[in-house]
C-alpha cells in the first residue's frame, strides 16, 4: 500500500512541474536557419528527471501563475506544489527486491559399487596317518622258569623248548644239576616283534595302535612312560598285543586366502557434491579382475593303507628228521632240541630204538608267525607286504594262489619273510575345472534429476515398487515314488572269532581259578566228534567253588541236561563263566557276586562218575556277537 501512495505522489509532482514550465514561446532558442513553429506538447517521461531553471523573461505582474489542483487520496499525505520560479525535483523510486534465484540442485556422481570380496575357499578334508611304522622281528627276552618243589630239569627243559644240556649251559649248572625251589632258570632267547618308531610318534600313540597300555610298553623296553623316543628306534611289543594298524584321522584344513585381488583392487572413489547441475551419465561398471587359482583348486593327494592286519603267533609244523646211515637217536634228539624219551614217545619207538635209513622222525611242535587277514585282502598283496612270493605263501598254508581270503583267516608266513608294513597307495585327484566367467552387466543409467523451483510446483507422486516376476512352470511337476534300497546283507552280522592274542589281551588279569586241583580234561577236541569247551578239575566232594570274577548270576539250577547243578555268571565286557556238576548251589539268579565268593560245592551231578568241576569261559567281543567258548588257560593265571 505504501508503494501505491509513493507512485501517486510522483505522478502528481510530475504533472505540477509540467504545468509550471509551460510558456508561450519556445523553451529552447531556435537554431540558425530553423523556422519557428507552433509549440508542441511534450510527452510525460516514464523515468525520474531533474530539470534546470529555464532562461525566460521576467513575467508581467498582471499575469498571475495559476496553481494546479491537488490530487487527493484517502488518508494520503498532502503534496506541496513548488513555486513558479522554484526548482522542480523528484524522488527516485525504491528499488524492487531482486527475484529469488532458482534453487540449485546438488547431485552426486554415480559411482560403481566396489567389487565383492572374494569368498573364502572351503576347507578340504585331509587324511593324516600316524604311527605308520613297520613291525619287525627282534631278539626277545629269554624265557624264565621259577623252580617249584618236585620239578625235574628234564621237564623244565621241555617246557622251555630246549634240551637239558643247553639249559644247564645257559644257567651254569653242573652235574648232577641240583636245583632249589624259587630258583629262576633262564631258557633260550625268543623271537619277538618290535615296532620301528617314525617321526612324530609318541609312546601313548604306539600303545594305542597295539592295544596295550603305555606302562606295559615302557616296561617291556626298560623305559619310563614319558621317555623320549627317536626315529628308527625299535620298541619290543608286549605279549598279547593286537596290531590295529596305523591310525588314520580325517581333519579339515582351511585353504589359504587369495590376496592377489585385494592387493590390486583400487581404493573406493569419494563422491563430492557438484556446484552446478551436470548431465547425468551412467558410470560404466568396473570389470572384476580375473581371479587367480587358489590353493583349494590344486590337485588333491590322498594316501590309503591296505594289508593292515596284525601278525600273531600260531602253532607251526613239527620239525622232522630223515634218518641216515649211522644216525643215533640221542644225536637226532639234540638236533631237534628235544630229549630221547620225548622223541621216542612222539614217534612210538620202543627200546632198543632201532632206526632205519630213510625213516622220518617227528620232532617237537614249533611256533610260527601268521598274518590275520582283513576282508578286502588278497593273497598277492599279502605276499608283497611280507616280501615272499604268492606261491610260497600258498604252499605254506596248503591253498592255491587264486584262493579267496576270508576276514579273520590266519595265514602262516614262510621262513625268511620280512614285514615291510602296510602297503601305501597314493591317489592324486585332479582339481575341478573352473566355470567360464560371466560377462559383467552394465548398470542402468541414472534418471535425470528434476529441478523444482517455486514458480513451477510439482505435485507429490508416490513411487510404486518394482513389479516382481516369477517364472511360470513349463509343465506340472509329478511326484516321483521313492523306492527303499534293497537290503544286500542281513541286519545282524557276526564278526570273526577272536584270536588267541585278542583273548589274552582282553582277559589278562581278569579271572582267578575257581578251584585248584588236577585237570582231568583240558580244552579242545577229544576224539572223533567230541570236544571239551572248558576244563574238568578233580576235587573232593564238598570243596568250595568260587567265582572267577565279579558279576551277576544269570542262571542257577539243574535244568540243563548233562551238567547237573549249574551256575552261570555274567561279567562285564562280554565275558561269561560256567560252573557245572555242583553238589549244592549257594547263590540265586540276579544276585551280584564278588570275585572269590563261594557259588557252591564240588559234586558229581549230571553225566559224570566222580566228583569234579566243569568250568567254562565264554567271550563275545561285541554286543552283536554270540559268546563263544574260549580256552580258560589263556586267561587264568599260571
Amino acid at each position: 500500500m505504501r508503494q501505491l501512495w509513493t507512485r501517486a505522489a510522483v505522478i502528481a509532482l510530475t504533472a505540477g512541474a509540467l504545468s509550471a514550465c509551460e510558456t508561450a514561446s519556445a523553451q529552447y532558442q531556435t537554431r540558425p536557419g530553423q523556422t519557428p513553429g507552433a509549440p508542441r506538447a511534450l510527452g510525460t517521461p516514464n523515468f525520474p528527471i531533474t530539470q534546470a531553471e529555464p532562461a525566460v523573461t521576467p513575467p508581467e505582474p498582471s499575469v498571475p501563475a495559476k496553481a494546479p489542483a491537488s490530487v487527493e487520496q484517502d488518508a494520503a499525505p498532502p503534496i506541496t506544489q513548488p513555486s513558479l520560479g522554484g526548482q522542480v525535483s523528484s524522488q527516485p523510486l525504491a528499488p524492487l527486491p531482486p527475484p529469488p534465484e532458482p534453487a540449485r540442485v546438488e547431485r552426486e556422481v554415480y559411482q560403481a559399487p566396489p567389487p565383492p570380496a572374494p569368498k573364502p575357499a572351503p576347507p578340504r578334508a585331509v587324511v593324516v596317518t600316524q604311527v605308520g611304522g613297520p613291525v619287525v622281528d627282534v631278539t626277545g627276552a629269554p624265557k624264565i622258569h621259577v623252580v617249584e618243589s618236585g620239578d625235574a630239569i628234564d621237564a623244565i627243559a621241555r617246557g622251555l623248548g630246549t634240551t637239558r644240556a643247553e639249559l644247564a649251559k645257559d644257567n651254569d649248572l653242573e652235574p648232577p644239576y641240583r636245583i632249589k625251589p624259587g630258583q629262576k632258570l633262564k631258557g633260550p632267547t625268543t623271537r619277538a616283534k618290535a615296532y620301528v618308531v617314525q617321526g612324530g610318534d609318541t609312546m601313548f600313540a604306539i600303545a594305542k595302535r597295539f592295544s596295550v597300555t603305555a606302562a606295559a610298553l615302557a616296561a617291556e623296553n626298560d623305559l619310563s612312560t614319558g621317555a623320549a623316543i627317536k626315529k628308527g628306534q625299535k620298541l619290543r611289543l608286549p605279549a598279547g598285543y593286537k596290531d590295529k594298524g596305523p591310525t588314520k584321522t580325517t581333519v579339515l584344513q582351511a585353504a589359504p586366502q587369495d590376496t592377489s585381488q585385494a592387493a590390486s583392487a583400487p581404493p573406493p572413489a569419494v563422491s563430492r557434491p557438484s556446484s552446478r547441475p551436470a548431465p547425468s551419465q551412467a558410470a560404466p561398471e568396473r570389470e572384476p579382475a580375473a581371479p587367480s587359482p587358489s590353493v583349494a583348486e590344486r590337485p588333491t593327494t590322498t594316501t590309503t593303507l591296505s594289508i593292515t592286519g596284525p601278525v600273531v603267533e600260531v602253532a607251526g609244523p613239527r620239525r622232522t628228521h630223515t634218518v641216515k646211515a649211522g644216525d643215533a637217536l640221542d644225536a637226532i634228539a639234540r638236533g631237534l632240541d628235544t630229549t630221547r624219551a620225548d622223541l621216542a614217545k612222539d614217534n612210538d619207538l620202543e627200546p632198543p630204538y632201532r632206526l632205519k635209513p630213510g625213516q622220518k622222525l617227528k620232532g617237537p611242535a614249533t611256533t610260527a608267525k601268521a598274518y590275520v587277514a582283513n576282508a578286502p585282502d588278497k593273497l598277492v598283496d599279502i605276499a608283497k607286504r611280507f616280501s615272499v612270493t604268492p606261491k610260497a605263501l600258498a604252499e605254506e598254508n596248503d591253498i592255491k594262489v587264486g584262493s579267496s581270503i576270508k576276514k579273520g583267516q590266519k595265514l602262516r608266513l614262510p621262513s625268511g619273510f620280512k614285514d615291510k608294513g602296510p602297503l601305501k597307495i597314493t591317489v592324486t585327484t585332479p582339481a575341478p575345472s573352473r566355470p567360464a566367467p560371466t560377462p559383467p552387466v552394465a548398470a542402468p543409467p541414472e534418471p535425470k534429476p528434476t529441478v523444482i523451483t517455486p514458480s513451477t510446483p510439482q505435485p507429490y507422486r508416490p513411487s510404486s515398487p518394482p513389479a516382481q516376476t516369477y517364472p511360470r512352470p513349463s509343465a506340472p511337476v509329478a511326484a516321483q515314488p521313492i523306492n527303499p534300497p534293497t537290503a544286500s546283507r542281513p541286519i545282524i552280522e557276526s564278526s570273526a572269532p577272536p584270536t588267541e592274542a585278542e583273548i589274552i589281551s582282553a582277559g589278562r588279569g581278569r579271572f582267578v581259578w575257581p578251584l585248584r586241583g588236577e585237570v582231568l580234561s583240558d580244552f579242545g577236541p577229544k576224539g572223533t566228534g567230541q570236544r571239551n569247551d572248558g576244563l574238568n578239575i578233580r576235587a573232593a566232594t564238598g570243596s568250595p567253588v568260587r567265582a572267577a570274577a565279579a558279576g551277576e548270576v544269570v542262571y542257577a539250577g539243574n535244568q540243563v541236561p548233562g551238567f547237573g547243578n549249574l551256575v552261570l555268571v555274567k561279567h562285564t565286557d562280554g565275558w561269561v563263566t560256567a560252573y557245572a556238576h555242583l553238589s549244592t548251589t549257594d547263590v540265586k539268579m540276579r544276585q551280584q557276586v564278588m570275585q572269590g565268593q563261594q557259588l557252591g560245592a564240588v559234586g558229581a551231578t549230571g553225566g559224570v562218575t566222580e566228583p569234579q568241576l566243569h568250568f567254562e569261559v565264554r567271550y563275545a567281543p561285541t554286543p552283536k556277537d554270540k559268546a563263544r567258548p574260549v580256552d580258560p588257560g589263556l586267561v587264568l593265571p599260571r
